[in-house]
């Protein structure tokens, strides 16, 4: 049995073995949050798949957003990419921000943070994770109740909570996601009853599929204008049109997320150059929607603030 939580190594952990014979552990890690791991997975070195501190933040993140999530072998190769980094010291105080406000709603509430709190933040160490709030308070975001030496209390101020307004109105694009398909009447049924269905279950309310979108501009700038504006691209690639591979790599090249797909009868023609992505291969609109719905779960963490 571990006596450790095999990604940060934090020893205030508590483990147990799942029902049914899983070869697994369930873990509830202070830093970390609530995982299960295989047993493959955690007898692995880890630090293969990047920095330790780094997939902690990535699981707590999740765990925080999702609540326990299951860590294989193959989980780790993609871990790290699936989660939105903070790139800089601006975007760190953000996450910051959202997070007291998740965890609040209100303006009259607080949020204790302790020593094990500094994943949240994607912080080395929790002398990285106190500097930030230091920050934070010094730009007057947030109001600290010192309760002791290893327990900070803070609520959002005013000033925080007009951050957290500008950043509710450009995370509403985020719910919009752009479809590159082929418009083939054969795919009709895969975009109502797959396509669309999963996102507006995932939370998106402005699926765009530009063939049915009305406007006045070259449809080559409408396209470029709202992969620019959402917050998620899904490129379809049944039929091999040219124009969903350019629209999946200019995706690429503004950091969106994208989740490729492609009927099963046309995997067989996918470009060499995309077959290293993981694509979602479907053969009915129901079994389209059920595999997209969970690797947009799995996979897509810059959902909007709710």
């Amino acid at each position: 049995m571990l006596d450790k939580c095999p990604i940060c190594l934090n020893s205030d952990v508590q483990v147990s073995r799942p029902a049914g014979g899983h070869l697994a552990y369930d873990i509830e890690c202070k830093r970390c949050g609530n995982y299960r791991i295989s047993e493959t997975a955690a007898s692995m070195y880890l630090k293969n798949y990047g920095p330790l501190y780094l997939l902690s933040a990535a699981i707590r993140n999740r765990f925080e957003r999702e609540g326990r999530i299951e860590l294989s072998t193959r989980t780790f190769e993609t871990l790290l990419d699936s989660v939105s980094k903070p790139s800089d010291p601006i975007e760190t105080i953000d996450l910051l921000l959202q997070h007291i406000f998740r965890k609040t709603g209100k303006i009259s509430k607080s949020v204790v943070f302790t020593e094990n709190d500094y994943p949240l933040l994607f912080a080395e160490d929790v002398n990285e994770f106190y500097h930030y709030l230091k920050l934070a308070e010094k730009l007057n975001l947030i109001e600290p109740k010192i309760i002791d030496t290893s327990e900070r209390e803070y609520y959002l101020t005013l000033e925080g909570w007009k951050r957290i307004f500008e950043l509710k109105k450009n995370e509403i694009k985020l719910r919009q996601a752009f479809v590159a398909m082929w418009f083939d009447s054969n795919l009709d049924d895969a975009w109502e009853n797959g396509f669309r269905s999963a996102l507006l279950e995932c939370g998106y309310d402005q699926p765009i599929r530009i063939d049915l979108q009305e406007h006045n501009e070259k449809i080559c700038d409408k396209i470029i204008a709202e992969i620019r504006q959402s917050g998620l691209v899904v490129a379809d690639f049944t039929g091999q049109r040219g124009g969903v591979y350019f629209e999946a790599g200019f995706a690429l090249g503004l950091g969106k997320p994208v989740i490729w797909t492609c009927r099963a009868d046309h995997i067989k023609d996918l470009h060499f150059d995309t077959r290293q992505y993981n694509h979602i291969v479907w053969q009915t609109s129901e079994e389209l929607k059920e595999k997209l719905v969970n690797r947009i779960i799995a996979t897509v963490t810059n959902m909007p603030l709710k």
